[in-house]
């Protein structure tokens, strides 16, 4: 019987054309790490507010059309990390800033909520929260073969490449690890679905995870070194990404664009409103 006649008789319908890959998905991986330094050099690098807004909303885009990202996952990892901040960063410096100079907008005994404090929470935090934002898009559509690929196409050393790559690839590997372990305590009597009893395991289980995976890693090491790693002067890729002329003007221009809009917003040429300008405003 012919391969078509057998793809029917089995209820395959005809194949359909390959959907076009979004650009998040086209770009290779250098050129992701290129623009994850950028980011965070402009997050840090210009004092004003507009720049991690800006990049909390191109992150929430990207995440969004992203096919390796989950969306609802960064969503939860990024209020999972910056909420908890944003209450920090709003008690110590929105309530007790310290400073006679202040402009006091509302007080009560020794907290005190001033201008001046206000400003200083919402730079810091929105520097923190798109640090995430970037980082968790990165980690997140990235895995250990697409980090090696981009840290060796843009020259890094091979050692260096090896440990990101091996960080990056041991957190999933961890959370496995844990969830297996969980699943054992749980099938010889132990109530895991409480959380005081997962509290009291998981020192234990975690020191031996880490152990597991140091010596996990040391064999892998000795493996690799068996077999020539590091021998070559400019290994062959992992994987098959698309990368052209457009992705390696990108990260030639990326870095130089950033460095300029810095160099432009410390010496003034570019300004762009503080904090407290911009509360200044909504004061009206």
């Amino acid at each position: 019987m012919p391969v078509r006649q057998l793809s029917s008789a089995a209820g395959a319908g005809p194949r359909s054309a390959p959907r076009p890959r979004p650009a998040a998905a086209a770009l290779h991986p250098a050129t992701e790490l290129v623009l994850l330094v950028c980011a965070l050099v402009l997050t840090y690098g210009i004092p004003s507010p507009l720049v991690p807004v800006a990049l909390l909303i191109a992150a929430a885009g990207a995440a969004a059309r992203s096919p390796r990202v989950r969306f609802g996952r960064w969503i939860a990892t990024l209020a999972a990390l910056a909420v908890p901040m944003l209450v920090m960063v709003g008690i110590v410096q929105g309530l007790f800033y310290p400073g006679d100079d202040v402009e006091v907008l509302w007080r009560w005994g020794a907290a005190a909520v001033t201008v001046e404090g206000l400003a200083v929470a919402l730079q810091l935090w929105l520097r923190v929260a798109a640090m995430i934002a970037v980082c968790a898009l990165f980690a997140f559509g990235s895995d250990s073969a697409r980090t090696f690929d981009g840290m060796i196409r843009l020259r890094m050393p091979l050692g260096i490449a090896y440990v990101c790559a091996t960080a990056l690839s041991l957190i999933p590997l961890l959370r496995e690890q844990v969830s297996r372990a969980l699943a054992a305590r749980a099938a010889r009597g132990w109530d895991t679905a409480r959380l005081g009893t997962r509290v009291r395991l998981m020192p234990g289980i975690i020191a031996g995870l880490l152990t597991a995976s140091l010596v996990q890693l040391d064999q892998r090491h000795d493996t690799l070194e068996q077999r020539g790693f590091g021998r070559a002067r400019r290994p062959a890729e992992l994987q098959d990404h698309r990368d052209g002329a457009a992705q390696r003007a990108l990260r030639w221009a990326a870095p130089l664009a950033t460095a300029l809009l810095v160099a432009s917003a410390l010496t003034g040429a570019l300004h762009l409103p503080t904090a407290s300008e911009l509360l200044e405003v909504l004061r009206g």
